[in-house]
C-alpha cells in the first residue's frame, strides 16, 4: 500500500483534511521511529500504529518498510 492511498484511508476514517491525515501519520511514524531508536520496536507497535489510525493491520507492511530506510 501506498503512502496516498493511506493517506486516504486516514482522512476517510477520521473525517478530516489531507493535512491532518498527513499529520496524523508523520506523528505516528516518528513514534515508531523513536521506539526504533531505542530497541524497543515490537510487532504489536506496527498494530497499534494501525488501530490508532483507523487502518487495516496490512498496513503494518507499510510502516515496516519506511523503518527500514
Amino acid at each position: 500500500m501506498n503512502e496516498e492511498l493511506i493517506i486516504e484511508a486516514i482522512r476517510i476514517g477520521c473525517g478530516c483534511a489531507e493535512s491532518e491525515a498527513r499529520e496524523y501519520l508523520a506523528d505516528e511514524l516518528r513514534n515508531l521511529q523513536d521506539l526504533m531508536e531505542a530497541d524497543d520496536l515490537r510487532h504489536g507497535d506496527l498494530m497499534e500504529a494501525c488501530h490508532n489510525l483507523g487502518l487495516e493491520a496490512e498496513c503494518t507492511l507499510y510502516f515496516a518498510e519506511r523503518l527500514a530506510f
